[in-house]
């Protein structure tokens, strides 16, 4: 078996990108950070826009980048295996407005529906916290839906202790959440 690997966004996954993409049944898949291309009106369906996209992707997690006004900056990375799109995760550098600090947290992250179940969540939020000590963070916050099990056994397995379980009825109106939300820290 071809072993996975988690690397920089790249052009040459364009073709599994839109699979995925088809899996999801949305363009925005998360952790993927598919925001930006909407931002600026790129087709990610056409070669173009889509190297642009991961273009800029690439870009943000440089040492001193400037990302697009209104955002943090963040390394993205994405899982490849053998040429197959796999999922991705983003890491955003500081919790710089209430949406990140509240709701969102400094990392996200989503594994296309086909590839599920394999493990690829834990070995992406490893990486996601690799690159954290890279940027000399000390702490993370990490976020999961309530509902979400598996999301939240992987980050407790990747060291995330409970800071509490936010009720809906605190974060609906501000952030549009549909349930309840579980707040992790964990520790670099």
């Amino acid at each position: 078996m071809t072993t996975v690997v988690l690397r920089p966004p790249t052009a040459a996954l364009f073709d599994s990108w839109l699979q995925s993409w088809d899996e999801w049944g949305t363009a925005d898949q998360d952790g993927a950070g598919v925001f930006f291309a909407q931002k600026f009106g790129w087709d990610l369906r056409s070669p173009q826009g889509f190297a642009r996209w991961v273009q800029l992707l690439n870009e943000m997690g440089m040492p001193g980048a400037v990302p697009p006004e209104g955002f943090a900056p963040q390394s993205a990375l994405w899982l490849e295996r053998g040429g197959e799109y796999l999922g991705a995760v983003s890491l955003c550098h500081t919790l710089m407005n209430d949406f990140l600090s509240e709701v969102g947290g400094h990392i996200g992250y989503g594994i296309r529906p086909g590839a599920r179940g394999q493990g690829l969540t834990k070995l992406a939020l490893a990486g996601a916290l690799d690159r954290a000590r890279e940027l000399g963070l000390h702490r993370v916050l990490v976020t999961c839906n309530d509902s979400n099990i598996a999301s939240a056994k992987t980050i407790e397995a990747c060291g995330g202790e409970l800071e509490r379980i936010v009720p809906r009825e605190e974060i609906a109106e501000s952030f549009g959440a549909v349930e309840d939300l579980r707040r992790y820290w964990i520790r670099l």
